[in-house]
């Protein structure tokens, strides 16, 4: 299994250089031995959220905090690590012109020497759609908009001349995107969602799927509904990358099994369920692991990486670790 974390870069723990905690957590998970690094991805919060967040409990992030850009933050974290994978965990792709997207990931990977992945997402809150100046058609079709964005990307990334598109939501013709990516035929685009359209698209598009916020039990059902939606496709399940972000709590003693959330609790316990995670099908789990108590935030998630690397990457086959 590979492991990777998510750098928080939105709100960046509670520290007061938010930016400067980001990569020196990257920086860390990279001499760690981590496989990769995320970042997520809101261009604004607006201060009253009228949609549902579909992942669970209320949307928890307040308008005021920091949240710094992801395209900007993927080429810091490129040029400050060495190893790891730099992922958008993801980046919502209907918030960006596609020639945005594609230029300023393919600098990082050329930056990164071939290191970037695209996770993408189609994106949920409808109020940040408005506040961007998005048509209503935009939101109510991102599906298709996602879609079309990352057929744009592809070709600018991959055509050795000048590209060309012509869709519903994006058209352009004869135009120069250079310089391409380092990684060929391009950096890998995994898909993130739990809806069947986003199992399709990774069929249809990705390299990858990011389940989110799942149990064992939730992977393993998804991943049977990819795998039978592939043979549908004539796509080979196995080219496809079983991801999944989820949270995880470290604490110094056993939580009772009653109703205790997955990857929450002492090591035997997180051991016990990366162990179902793993049978389910998961082959690279991205979180951002922190200890419990009463320290500032940063340094809980500091401790928590120091932990995991420790007592899990070994386990788990990880020996990328420089001394």
């Amino acid at each position: 299994m590979k492991f990777g974390i998510s750098v928080g870069n939105g709100g960046s723990f509670g520290s007061p250089d938010g930016v400067h905690a980001c990569l020196d957590l990257a920086r860390r998970a990279d001499e760690l031995g981590f496989d990769s690094v995320w970042v997520n991805d809101h261009l604004v919060l607006p201060e009253t959220i009228r949609t549902r967040y579909p992942y669970g409990d209320a949307f928890a992030i307040p308008s005021g905090v920091d949240f710094h850009e992801p395209l900007v933050l993927v080429n810091a974290l490129a040029a400050v690590t060495q190893r790891v994978e730099v992922g958008t965990g993801v980046l919502v792709i209907p918030h960006r012109h596609p020639a945005i997207t594609a230029k300023m990931l393919a600098f990082a990977d050329r930056l990164s020497g071939g290191r970037v992945v695209l996770g993408v997402g189609v994106g949920w809150l409808r109020d940040e759609f408005e506040a961007l100046g998005l048509p209503d058609e935009h939101f109510d079709r991102r599906g298709e908009v996602t879609d079309e964005y990352l057929c744009a990307i592809k070709e600018m990334w991959t055509n050795t001349g000048p590209s060309s598109y012509r869709g519903d939501f994006v058209e352009f013709s004869n135009v120069g995107t250079f310089p391409k990516p380092a990684r060929k035929p391009h950096p890998p685009i995994v898909i993130g969602g739990k809806s069947q359209r986003a199992l399709r698209r990774a069929s249809l598009l990705g390299n990858g799927f990011q389940a989110l916020f799942s149990s064992p039990d939730d992977l393993a059902q998804q991943v049977t509904a990819l795998q039978e939606i592939c043979r549908q496709d004539r796509r080979d399940p196995s080219e496809l990358e079983i991801q999944l972000a989820q949270p995880m709590q470290i604490y110094p003693r056993a939580l009772p099994t009653e109703n205790r959330p997955p990857l929450c609790g002492s090591l035997d316990q997180i051991a016990l369920d990366l162990q179902a995670y793993a049978r389910a099908g998961l082959q690279h789990l991205v979180s951002t692991p922190s200890t419990e108590g009463d320290g500032p935030p940063f340094e809980r998630a500091m401790a928590g990486l120091e932990t995991l690397a420790r007592e899990m990457l070994p386990a788990f086959g990880n020996t990328g670790a420089r001394p």
